[in-house]
């Protein structure tokens, strides 16, 4: 009867620190691939969401059946325009994924240096 409590100990104590052991591994392996994986998708969206390709493959035709020249030239510039603002707006959320995809690598260094840090200032004998 004694064995089992010793036992269930045993296993959650093993359990807690190999996951604990085991989190960096994950973090910075599969955590990162599956973060990889959704920044790709989101860009990918992103990119059909905004239709490049529609945008682009019209960038010669005119806008409202204005066939002249005059029509022609404000639709070019126009989608020309467009596609710039786009692109800049594509740019700044590529950006972004890649200001996340740093935090996500460097939160659990910083993580662990504030906690060291918040110890060594509550703790006397580390004065």
């Amino acid at each position: 009867m004694s064995a089992a409590p010793l036992e269930l100990t045993k296993f959650v104590l093993s359990e807690t620190v190999g996951s604990v052991l085991r989190f960096p591994m994950w973090w910075y392996s599969d955590g990162l691939l599956r973060l990889a994986k959704w920044v790709v998708q989101q860009l990918n969206y992103r990119w059909r969401a905004y239709s490049f390709a529609i945008w682009i493959k019209n960038l010669f035709v005119p806008m409202y059946g204005q066939y002249d020249w005059s029509g022609r030239l404000v639709s070019f510039i126009m989608r020309i325009v467009v596609l710039v603002g786009r692109g800049i707006g594509l740019f700044f959320e590529a950006f972004a994924y890649l200001l996340l995809t740093f935090a996500y690598v460097l939160t659990p260094p910083l993580a662990l240096i504030m906690a060291v840090y918040s110890l060594t200032l509550t703790l006397p004998f580390f004065g």
